[in-house]
This record gives C-alpha cells, sequence and structure tokens, in this order.
C-alpha cells in the first residue's frame, strides 16, 4: 500500500511540475505554459511527419507498380525509333523522337501555323497504354526524367480534381501529375505549349524533386552549382500517341500574386500568332532562368513543355501570411526535332550570372535588382530583341 502512495505522489509532482497549479507564481505558470505549446507542436509535427512518411510509402508503392504495368504494356521496338547516344561531354538519353503514327514537330504543312494539327493523322493508342486505360481512361500520357521521376500524366475536366486525388481517384493529399485542361492531347499534335503540374511532395515523389534544378537555392548557397541540371538535362513525355524527348532550356523561380511584383503568367500562354510572339515568350522564360545552355538552340515551331510545382521560403510577404506557397517552380523544355540527336552537350551550360526575380525577392531576400538580359541571342534562331 505505501509502494503505491509512493508511486501517486510521485506521479503527482511531476503534474504539479508539468501543469499549472493553484498557488504557482506568475514566472512559473508561464514557465510551464511554455512547456505544454512545445510538448503539443513537437507531438502535432511527429505525427505529421509519420502521416506524411506512410502516404509518401504508400505513393511509392502505387506508382512502382504503375510503373510495371507500364513498362510490360507494350514493347518499345514496336512504337517507335529509339536513338541513345553516350559521350563526355552529352548526357545519355535514350528515348524515341517521334512515333511511328505521328508526323514530325516540324512538318511541313499547308497552312502557316506550324503549331496547327494534322487531323489526317489516325487515332491509334499506344500499346504501353492500354491497360492503364482500362483502369482510367483520364490518363494522357507518361513522363520520365533520368532515375527519379517515372510517373503516369492526368487529365481532368477542370486543373483542380488530379490535386487532391491519385491515379485511381483515390482522395490523395499528394494528388497526381496532370495536363492543363486546356491542353488537349490529340493523335494530329499537341499544342504549342504544354503544362504540366504536380505538387512538390516532401517526399520527392511526384514534382519533389524539380527543386534541385534551383541553384539559387537557400540550402546549397552556391548559385553556381547546376549539377543536377548536367545530371538530368533531357525529359520524356510519351503521349497516348507519340513519344517525344525533350531538351531542357531554362527554369525560373517566379510568383504568383501581384503584390509580390509583376505576374509572368507562363501557364496561360498556350498558342503562339507569330514568331515574334514564340520569340519574346522564350526571351521572358531565357530572362528569368537560372541557368543557360547555348546548346539548346528554340526555334519558331518548337513545342515546348512547361513543369511547375509550387515552392516555399525566400521571404516573400505572401508565403510568410499564408500557409500555402505563392511561389513556383518552373522547368521549361523543347522537344527534340525530327532527325536530331536527343542528347545535350552539358558542357557548354553555365548559371545565369543574374537571372531576373520579382520584386518580393529582391526586397526580402536578395537585396539589389535586375542588371538586364545577358543570355546569348544565338539561342533564339533569328532573335530581332
Amino acid at each position: 500500500m505505501a509502494h503505491k502512495e509512493e508511486k501517486d505522489n510521485a506521479l503527482m509532482r511531476v503534474v504539479k511540475y508539468l501543469i499549472p497549479w493553484e498557488g504557482d507564481k506568475p514566472a512559473e505558470k508561464i514557465r510551464k505554459l511554455i512547456f505544454i505549446a512545445a510538448a503539443v507542436v513537437l507531438v502535432v509535427t511527429v505525427t505529421i511527419l509519420v502521416i506524411n512518411g506512410v502516404n509518401s510509402a504508400k505513393d511509392k508503392q502505387q506508382n512502382s507498380g504503375l510503373a510495371d504495368i507500364y513498362s510490360q504494356g507494350g514493347s518499345s521496338s514496336t512504337d517507335s525509333n529509339s536513338t541513345s547516344s553516350n559521350n563526355s561531354s552529352s548526357n545519355d538519353s535514350s528515348s524515341s523522337t517521334t512515333s511511328n503514327n505521328s508526323s514530325s514537330t516540324n512538318s511541313s504543312s499547308s497552312t502557316s501555323d506550324p503549331y496547327a494539327e494534322d487531323p489526317s493523322v489516325p487515332a491509334v493508342i499506344q500499346s504501353n497504354f492500354e491497360e492503364l486505360l482500362d483502369i482510367n481512361p483520364d490518363i494522357v500520357g507518361w513522363i520520365s526524367i533520368g532515375s527519379w521521376l517515372n510517373l503516369p500524366v492526368m487529365q481532368a475536366d477542370d486543373n483542380e480534381y488530379y490535386l487532391t486525388h491519385d491515379f485511381y481517384n483515390n482522395p490523395s493529399k499528394t494528388g497526381t501529375l496532370y495536363v492543363d485542361y486546356h491542353d488537349k492531347v490529340t493523335p494530329g499534335g499537341l499544342p504549342a505549349n504544354t503544362v504540366i503540374y504536380g505538387h512538390n511532395d516532401a517526399g520527392a515523389e511526384y514534382f519533389g524533386g524539380l527543386p534541385n534544378y534551383f541553384n539559387y537555392s537557400l540550402t546549397t548557397g552556391d548559385p553556381e552549382n547546376i549539377s543536377f541540371y548536367k545530371d538530368n538535362p533531357t525529359v520524356t513525355y510519351n503521349t497516348i500517341y507519340k513519344n517525344s524527348t525533350y531538351k531542357i532550356f531554362g527554369g525560373i523561380l517566379t510568383n504568383v500574386e501581384e503584390e509580390d511584383g509583376p505576374v509572368f503568367a507562363y501557364h496561360t500562354v498556350r498558342k503562339f500568332g507569330s514568331k515574334s510572339d514564340f520569340d519574346n515568350y522564350v526571351a521572358n522564360i531565357l530572362d528569368r532562368s537560372t541557368f543557360l545552355n547555348p546548346d539548346v538552340d528554340i526555334q519558331y515551331g518548337d513545342r515546348l513543355l512547361t513543369l511547375s510545382t509550387c515552392m516555399w521560403g525566400y521571404g516573400t510577404p505572401s508565403i510568410s501570411a499564408s500557409p500555402e506557397a505563392h511561389l513556383r517552380w518552373v522547368i521549361f523544355a523543347r522537344e527534340v526535332r525530327d532527325g536530331e540527336d536527343p542528347s545535350v552537350d552539358v558542357s557548354k551550360a553555365y548559371a545565369n550570372p543574374d537571372p531576373l526575380f520579382f520584386d518580393a525577392y529582391y526586397n526580402n531576400y536578395a537585396g539589389g535588382s535586375w542588371g538586364g538580359r545577358k543570355w546569348p541571342k544565338e539561342i533564339i534562331k533569328d532573335f530581332a530583341g
């Protein structure tokens, strides 16, 4: 009995030490309240980390299963003409530039619009996608970069659904990758600019790896380090009708709220009415890109691929006032042309010494201002700007 009383007394002493008690001095009550608040934060943080870890493991397992279905669904030898290269100054890229059932990106056309859809191309579904389409008819493509990204790409009737649903239409905090609903995937050709969105997942799934391209990182503090780009200079994006490789030519950190500065609305650009429109759009990307590579030239008629995800940090007022990110990290690439070598000479790539950021970045993080355009004009063919 005495032993039980000793345990009860010891427990009561612990409780009184940790919880505000009648008779405590004000300073003692404050100390206890701070301790309780810290303990609650710790418990919540650990719980969130555990939940995120479980969800991340679940995502990886599910996506791995989808990748198995895709890879076993058909033979690349029957769907496309694959090319590959490997040398000391080029990144190895083994992917098709066109599929047998589609015309080349820059083929001649009876119209002056190089992006016009060819209605004569038959709607032949690539065999890799047949089983996946049976599971979810919203799948429109498959995207891969290096060894870290290998995922299906969806498309709904809006840009909200796949933010919160996975491939199997289950509610999901991490969602899945999806094409902007305006950018319709057809047998006769892709839009001039295809925008794919995905979450910046803490477990590096989905587009969680994209920020590794950002060389002005708060974590590395080394703007000259563009090693991730050099290791991953191309994107493979295969639609249900066509296989393509894209060469990455830029990556930008940009704001989406006007309170942080003028907004570069990259995600609303889907068509180019003229060469001038195209050139000016690409020039705006190169102005903002944190890395440059003269080996990847761009010309009117090239189809663009845009990969967009959220970005946090860098002291913008919007982010400090809201848990929702108001910055985007965006990668831009252009399709490999018919007959072009899909490899990229990364030895020519370098960090942009003065990329154009937004007002809040300069005001709250970096200081200074933009010094003006410095990239070689030859990157854009026949650029007049």
